[in-house]
């Protein structure tokens, strides 16, 4: 073979390989993962699909075929019994609503179900939470409370074992301000699986950042829980080493970061009296070279900022 005909051949080549990646590429941005229930019905399963529909109604028609007709394997989360009785589009919101029945499944079905709808539809482009209704009427909990609009970070899974039930908390947390010596509180409703303990839940929920505008992150870099335990009212933690890291960007005090999970810890979980730190690779035994962390934090409202505390005393009146 002459060099002119390898040449072209090798361009050749090239140009497959360059439009077979650009494909998968193109399908990877244009995949949705799809809800399902393993075999037991303990705990829900992902799969990737990419859909073909154009417009949002069609896109409605194809997610909820694909959630009754599951691959072998998998189980649909929807009941034979539940009928789907449609869907209301709002700006940003998706209203979707069932049949009486949705209220005949056990407390297992019914939040897997809730999870697998509100995970697959809010991927759904304008939809930016789902709300549940029954009959035309807004779903309500086991207390008989209206359960609100919902995305896919109200539910907080892990990844392994099973899902006996998802349970529902507020939780109280707290973030630093702009200038980072004090806190503000910042409430979050969310679903969390029975196989993690709240106070796991706090910290993760902690360690991914604050939602509203103004306030600051009390961690960068890849921060981990490495174990956490209960003893005698007391939560100790365990951080990998970067925990003990800071950005040069961030302002935030070492002992207002360490306060903002004491007070959210203790706020939310009612049995906590104290948390306990251990980070990993830690020589001097210290948070960031100064809060010495051979003792137990108990909450302390200090730190919270002023305006914070009004706002909370006045909608402790109303």
């Amino acid at each position: 073979m002459n060099r002119k005909r390898m040449l072209c051949l090798l361009v050749l080549i090239a140009a497959v390989l360059l439009v077979g990646c650009g494909g998968r590429k193109q399908e990877e941005e244009n995949s949705y993962t799809v809800y399902y229930i393993n075999s037991t019905g303990t705990r829900l399963l992902e799969r990737s699909y990419v859909p073909g529909a154009q417009t949002f109604e069609e896109m409605m028609d194809e997610l909820w075929e694909q959630l009754l007709e599951p691959p072998v394997s998998y189980q649909s989360v929807v009941p034979t019994e539940v009928t789907f009785n449609g869907y209301e589009r709002g700006i940003d919101a998706l209203r979707m609503d069932f049949s009486k029945e949705y209220y005949d499944m056990s407390n297992t079905q019914e939040v897997l179900l809730r999870a697998a709808v509100v995970k697959t539809f809010s991927q759904v482009p304008g939809v930016a939470k789902v709300m549940i209704t029954v009959e035309g009427e807004q779903l309500v909990d086991l207390e008989g409370e209206p359960v609100p609009a919902m995305d896919a970070n109200s539910f907080i899974d892990t990844k392994e074992g099973g899902i006996n039930s998802y349970q529902y908390a507020t939780l109280e947390l707290y973030f630093a301000n702009e200038e980072g010596d004090r806190l503000v509180k910042e409430m979050r409703n969310l679903h969390y699986s029975s196989n993690m303990v709240l106070e796991r839940v706090v910290v993760e929920q902690l360690i991914k950042g604050p939602e509203k505008k103004g306030l600051s992150a009390l961690f960068s870099g890849d921060v981990r829980i490495q174990n956490l335990y209960i003893q005698d009212g007391v939560c100790t933690i365990t951080f990998n080493a970067a925990a003990n890291q800071q950005s040069a960007e961030s302002t935030v005090k070492p002992e207002a970061a360490l306060y903002a999970i004491v007070n959210s810890v203790c706020a939310t979980c009612d049995d906590i009296t104290g948390v306990r730190f251990e980070i990993e690779e830690n020589e001097d035994g210290k948070f960031r070279g100064e809060v010495d962390l051979t003792q137990v934090f108990a909450m302390n409202r200090d730190y919270i900022e002023t305006k914070s505390m009004q706002n909370e005393e006045e909608t402790s009146e109303e």
